[in-house]
């Protein structure tokens, strides 16, 4: 009787937690539900519930095991009483020489002329070792002489994300601020500079941009319209990821062609990395960080440490809520208005384990991770 008793206790406890998880889930669809702000004073520090209750407290902290548990310094930080921000030099100088165990990062920034010839096959990080790319006289003729960052450096250095909680963040004005500013993905900054700032030193270009973007520039406009985006770079880096998967090959050849054809009115840097995932992979398992493929925003904040005295972040923010408003954000904050939030990325990425780690280093002080909104 006694051992039946367990069985159905065991039971209605399963079925309980079955039915809290499709009631997060439901929560999780609705507008702001359990996120309205509370205020002390009208002059004083917003207090935000961290949308709270249910929602947060049970989505977040048990249906997302690598969020940080409530009650954390990062709680603190959303609760409108971020903890003061102090650089650790010792510490971050001990990182820089850690990662430059694992990678060279001036040695493997760029594929340069002099270690690459004509008919070369190259490999990919990502891909099966048996899919090479051949290295074409034109492809060679764009690798630059040396790699761009060679004799750079930096004291203050932002590296932007594109998370949605830059939108209405007015961080503008630092982050062009900054000495030298990292960018992802070919981000836009047209009509988003009061957000995040116009100054761009160094970009990456994923491949699938071209495709996702430009339409492969299978048309006249097409090709307008990615010329006159590559224009407003006026000499900055445009870091291109060509060799981390195979099926990259053909819109490389296509970039390879354009570039060729344009090369005389266009002021961009081309960088073209070889293998430098299968370094930068090594260091961050060390950390106890080793998703399927590592996001770019931490692969920016890698390059960075080589030629920055100190770097902060912004637009890093993997979820679907506004920490200093409890409002919806879209996945990038370059979005079209109405688009939700995706979680996509849960195919190849560990966002919130990534963002746990760096939230870590800003308390350590290596980083500033600034998720509260600028001053005006």
């Amino acid at each position: 009787m006694v051992r039946m008793a367990s069985v159905l206790g065991l039971v209605m406890l399963s079925v309980a937690l079955l039915i809290l998880s499709l009631i997060s889930y439901v929560s999780l669809k609705k507008d702001n539900l359990f996120s309205t702000p509370r205020y002390l004073g009208s002059a004083g520090p917003r207090l935000y519930m961290l949308h709270s209750g249910f929602r947060s407290q049970f989505s977040l902290k048990f249906l997302d095991p690598s969020f940080l548990p409530a009650g954390s310094g990062l709680n603190d930080n959303l609760r409108g009483k971020p903890m003061k921000w102090a650089f650790n030099t010792t510490s971050y100088l001990k990182q820089r020489k850690d990662i430059s165990r694992y990678v060279d990062i001036y040695k493997n920034f760029t594929l340069v002329k002099k270690n690459v010839r004509v008919g070369q096959l190259l490999h990919y990080d990502y891909s099966n070792h048996k899919y090479v790319f051949s290295v074409s006289n034109s492809f060679r003729s764009l690798l630059p002489d040396v790699p761009p960052i060679l004799k750079m450096h930096y004291n203050t250095c932002a590296v932007v994300g594109n998370s949605g909680i830059l939108i209405g963040s007015h961080c503008g004005a630092d982050i062009d601020k900054s000495d030298f500013v990292f960018r992802c993905n070919f981000a836009p900054t047209e009509s988003f500079e009061k957000d995040v700032g116009k100054k761009t030193n160094l970009t990456t270009f994923n491949p699938s941009i071209l495709e996702k973007y430009y339409n492969n520039l299978l048309t006249i406009q097409d090709r307008n319209k990615f010329f006159l985006n590559l224009k407003k770079l006026d000499g900055a880096i445009l870091w291109i990821p060509a060799f981390f998967f195979h099926t990259s090959a053909p819109v490389t050849r296509t970039l390879v062609d354009f570039f060729i054809e344009h090369r005389a009115q266009l002021k961009v840097q081309l960088a073209w990395p070889g293998n430098i995932m299968q370094h930068i992979n090594k260091y961050w398992k060390t950390k106890q960080l080793a998703p399927k493929r590592l996001s770019t925003g931490i692969l920016m904040y890698t390059l960075a440490s080589a030629i920055c005295e100190e770097i902060h972040l912004y637009g890093f923010w993997p979820f679907a809520w506004d920490p200093n408003t409890g409002k919806e954000l879209p996945y990038h904050y370059y979005d079209k208005k109405g688009t939700k939030f995706t979680t996509k990325w849960q195919e190849s990425h560990q966002l919130p384990a990534e963002f746990k780690l760096l939230f870590k280093l800003h308390n350590d002080g290596l980083t500033k991770l600034t998720l509260s909104h600028c001053a005006s």
